[in-house]
C-alpha cells in the first residue's frame, strides 16, 4: 500500500484562517475603544455661610460680605473603559454671582479610574467682598425662596510649558441643590510679548 500524503495548505488557506481570527478581534477592540465615552464632570454647592438674606445681604451696616461655599467636585468616569480622569494638583475653585467673584479656594487632587466615579469636597471663600446693591438685593430674594444659583469654575493649571489649563465651567449651580453639569475647556495662555 502506498502512503497517502497530507494535502498541503496553501497560503490562501492560512490567510482565510487568519482573517477568521483577526476580523472578530479587531471588531471587538474597536467596539471597546469607540464605545467608551469621556468623563462627565459636575459640581454641587451644598451650603453657604455668610450670605444670610437678613443679616448679611440687606443689612445697611454691612458694606462687604465674607461668604464661604461648600463645593463638591464630581468626576463620573463610568462610561470610559480606557483611561482615568483627574482634577490635577494645584487646582482652584471660584464661585461667582452676576460676574462678581464671591469666593475662591483650592481643590484637592483626585482621579476617577476607568468605570469609576469619584468626588471631593472643597471650600471657596471670600473676605470683604463688595457686591453691588442690585446684586445683593437680587441674591437675597433668590436665597429667600431657595432659588439662588451661582457660577462655578474649577481650574487645573497646565503641567507643561506648551500645555493649556483645564477649566471646568459650571453655570447656574443651585445653592443647596444637586450636581450641575460642567463643560470642559482647555485654555492656552498667549505667548509672552517678545518671546519667539
Amino acid at each position: 500500500m502506498a502512503e497517502q500524503e497530507a494535502p498541503e495548505c496553501s497560503a490562501c488557506c492560512y490567510l482565510i484562517c487568519a482573517a477568521i481570527v483577526l476580523i472578530p478581534a479587531i471588531v471587538c477592540l474597536s467596539v471597546f475603544v469607540f464605545a467608551s465615552k469621556g468623563p462627565a464632570y459636575s459640581v454641587a454647592v451644598s451650603g453657604v455661610a455668610g450670605l444670610d438674606p437678613a443679616a448679611d445681604l440687606t443689612a445697611a451696616g454691612r458694606p462687604t460680605l465674607s461668604p464661604v461655599f461648600n463645593v463638591t467636585v464630581r468626576i463620573d468616569n463610568a462610561r470610559d473603559r480606557t483611561s482615568s480622569a483627574c482634577v490635577g494638583r494645584l487646582s482652584t475653585v471660584a464661585v461667582s454671582y452676576g460676574d462678581a467673584l464671591l469666593g475662591k479656594g483650592s481643590v484637592p487632587e483626585f482621579c476617577a479610574k476607568e468605570r469609576k466615579v469619584q468626588e471631593r469636597g472643597a471650600r471657596a471663600w471670600g473676605q470683604d467682598v463688595v457686591l453691588p446693591r442690585f446684586l445683593r438685593d437680587q441674591l437675597a430674594g433668590e436665597l429667600a425662596v431657595g432659588e439662588a444659583a451661582v457660577d462655578v469654575k474649577v481650574t487645573t493649571p497646565a503641567d507643561c510649558h506648551h500645555c493649556g489649563d483645564t477649566v471646568l465651567i459650571c453655570n447656574n449651580v443651585k445653592i443647596g441643590g444637586g450636581p450641575s453639569p460642567c463643560k470642559l475647556h482647555s485654555v492656552y495662555a498667549p505667548p509672552a510679548a517678545g518671546s519667539g
